[in-house]
């Protein structure tokens, strides 16, 4: 007697069903964002402002469907660290037009080189307030980050600094009695954005410092240190371990190493380092590289 396979009919049977119900003709549903207007898809960005009348910061405004005629956005602007309009920034106008048969333009922001002193950084937030279409339920604000840049040039961070003067950092900060000159020589660059350089006359005070120093001293001949530039928000200065005095005071042998920052646009250094001698280290000191 034959027997029957009733797991294959019934699987039979339902691949006919499926493939009965399956048109690979019918159109998939089509889900149409409604029309509003936002930041695309950013939320944030950062500003470096330069000493330059062409510099500018675009802000990408955009609407979620096209149109055959233009459609304006309204753009409102407030800010949590002061930045005043006219002082610190312009903006050439506060509405973004949507020329016909696009969805995306953008709102221009200048910043003023002139508002931006020492290391100012302000924030501005701007909001999606109104227009021909209805604000966004997502990036409908945008954070914008102002700071000042200026190029790093060799030329003009080489020299003297007739300036400088040395920190004590354990007795509050007290300054040394008096100033005197340090110098950058021998820059060399070593990538796009890093270099090395010689500081001559680190630490040449006698109260603060550790002056005063022989010709032969590395002191005195120049101390390497590398200067770097890659992250435009904060250049660094790094001084490796290195010999400083060949007979500090009554300790004999001393080396040196620190860290600091510089700034192009006021053309300083700001370094901390520690010198150490065969008991031990002295306190750390600051110094300020002022042209």
């Amino acid at each position: 007697m034959k027997k029957y396979n009733f797991k294959s009919a019934l699987s039979l049977l339902l691949l006919s069903v499926v493939l009965t119900n399956c048109n690979k003709l019918d159109p998939y549903p089509t889900i149409v964002p409604p029309t509003q207007a936002n930041f695309t898809n950013a939320t944030g960005g950062t500003y470096y402002v330069k000493n330059d009348p062409n510099s500018t910061f675009k802000i990408p405004v955009g609407i979620t469907s096209v149109s055959s005629a233009s459609r304006n956005v309204t753009i409102g602007v407030t800010t949590s660290t002061g930045a005043a309009a006219g002082t610190q920034y312009t903006l050439p106008s506060t509405t973004v037009t949507i020329p016909a048969g696009k969805v995306v333009d953008s709102l221009s922001v200048k910043g003023l080189f002139g508002g931006y002193s020492g290391t100012r950084v302000d924030t501005l937030t701007f909001s999606i307030t109104g227009g021909d279409v209805p604000v966004s339920d997502y990036n409908s604000t945008y954070k914008l980050v102002l700071r000042r840049y200026c190029d790093v040039i060799s030329t003009s961070l080489s020299g003297n600094y007739a300036n400088s003067r040395d920190y004590d950092l354990t007795i509050a900060g007290t300054p040394s009695a008096t100033k005197y000159t340090a110098t950058i020589t021998n820059w060399t660059d070593l990538t796009a954005t890093t270099a090395s350089i010689k500081i001559q006359n680190l630490g040449n005070t006698p109260d603060i410092g550790f002056a005063p120093f022989a010709a032969t001293d590395a002191a005195k001949t120049g101390l390497t240190a590398t200067v770097d530039w890659t992250n435009p928000a904060n250049f660094t200065v790094t001084i490796p371990s290195q010999p400083y005095v060949n007979s500090l005071y009554t300790y004999g042998a001393s080396t040196i190493s620190g860290t600091g920052t510089f700034s192009s646009c006021d053309q300083t250094f700001t370094l901390t380092y520690v010198v150490r001698v065969s008991v031990g280290s002295f306190t750390a000191v600051t110094t300020t590289l002022i042209k």
